[in-house]
């Protein structure tokens, strides 16, 4: 604990609080934190679980848990605060309450332990109930930093950032598995950096978006990261009324993710631009890219004008080995996708030294046309099985491939590469 502690820490056992995981501890734990907060000092929480409702973060606060330290979010919902802020996606209400929450702060430091969001509480035979609390929420807060925590169990999302800047996040281990269990997901944040990081959930890993129309997000930095997941390892957009832009993600790995590796989506009327990823390995990957540009409403905020030409303008994947040899042949959702509308076309997607190894042995020769992704959510069961073996691409206006190389294991009677309306080729 030395590097963490300040010259005064508090034991949060000394103002009440037992650990036992029976007693409820919410009222010490938000005695201690404000107390610690005030004193700008270390706020220790010694080994034990302790059994909590919705607390609040304050500015100046440095929270260290003993690594045999767990918090354990309460079963009981009456327990979760009503002033939390809100889910800012559409029909996605039962996550507005949260576990962990802060607003409007500044420096807050935390390290080590167990948060557990107990979220086998929140569903009923094995189906979820109709509320599920995210584990932690920061609105608007500045200087924060997470390192060697541990995350579990959470009902909902793991984390949400909202309109914060100044993000470090370091060694975090998360395990989410339960229903729409997001990782690490940063809504119109600025000067993140992510790395050396575990995700294994339901949902997408890791998500950067942008909910504001009026506000860039930007300067994001993401690697050293594996991630596993049931629906996608990297999310960038879906939710951008706002601009999304100068984003890095390098050296990860990916594996076992049932949906996509990035998906890349300029479905509301925000910008996303210069998006850098490098150096990536993926094994078993369903469709390791999925690039979508259209229009269709997420949020609950207001959205902004639409312009055809505020899309998807640079992206630049290079140094990627795509091993889904253990893949089944002929599954639904192999290949890499790239996806405009003829009102809102993607512009600049560079594709350099990708290796790319798949199953193969489709026998359809063209699994029916690829509708138009206008007035539709652009998810894989819009699409269903690629009309291309390995890449297909339409409506895009600037598109090279260089060192782009495939290998079927097994023939496969559909087309390895269409483009259909593809200008400015780059072979």
């Amino acid at each position: 604990m030395k590097q963490y502690e300040t010259k005064e820490v508090i034991n949060v056992c000394a103002l009440g609080a037992v650990g036992d995981g029976k007693k409820d501890d919410t009222i010490p734990m938000q005695k201690a934190i404000d107390m610690a907060a005030e004193r700008k000092c270390t706020l220790y929480v010694p080994e034990g679980i302790y059994l909590i409702g919705t607390i609040y973060l304050k500015s100046n606060l440095k929270l260290f848990l003993d690594e045999q330290a767990v918090l354990l979010g309460s079963p009981d919902i009456s327990q979760y605060g009503e002033n939390t802020h809100f889910n800012r996606y559409r029909n996605e209400q039962y996550m507005d309450k949260c576990l962990i929450y802060a607003e409007d702060c500044k420096n807050i430091s935390l390290f080590g332990g167990t948060y557990n969001g107990n979220g086998e509480a929140f569903y009923r035979e094995g189906k979820p109930d109709t509320v599920h609390p995210m584990l932690f929420r920061f609105l608007r807060t500045k200087n924060i930093r997470m390192e060697n925590i541990n995350i579990r169990m959470p009902a909902g999302w793991s984390t949400a950032f909202i309109e914060c800047e100044n993000i470090h996040i370091r060694e975090m281990d998360i395990v989410s598995r339960h229903f729409n269990g997001d990782g690490l997901d940063f809504d119109s944040c600025r000067n993140v950096f992510v790395s050396e990081c575990r995700m294994d959930t339901s949902d997408d890993c890791l998500c950067i978006q942008n909910s504001v129309a009026d506000r860039k997000s930007y300067h994001i930095m993401v690697r050293n990261c594996v991630m596993s997941s049931r629906w996608a390892a990297v999310r960038i957009g879906l939710l951008n009324s706002g601009d999304i832009e100068d984003v890095m993600i390098s050296e990860c790995i990916f594996h076992d993710v049932v949906c996509s590796g990035f998906k890349i989506q300029a479905t509301e009327t925000g910008e996303i631009r210069n998006i850098m990823i490098n150096n990536i390995l993926m094994k078993n990957v369903a469709r390791p890219l999925f690039i979508t540009s259209n229009y269709y409403r997420m949020g609950v905020l207001p959205d902004g004008q639409k312009d055809g030409e505020k899309s998807i303008d640079g992206i630049f994947v290079s140094n990627v080995r795509i091993e889904n040899g253990e893949r089944k042949a002929g599954e639904k959702m192999d290949g890499i996708f790239l996806l405009g509308i003829p009102e809102r076309k993607i512009k600049h997607i560079c594709l350099h030294g990708i290796s790319y190894h798949l199953p193969g042995g489709n026998n359809c020769e063209r699994t029916g046309e690829v509708p138009e992704l206008t007035n539709y959510r652009p998810e894989y069961y819009v699409i269903n099985t690629s009309p291309a073996a390995a890449l297909y691409a339409r409506h895009i206006e600037w598109l090279e491939l260089k060192d782009f190389s495939y290998r079927l294991d097994k023939e496969d009677v559909r087309e390895e590469v269409i483009l259909d309306d593809v200008s400015t080729l780059f072979r």
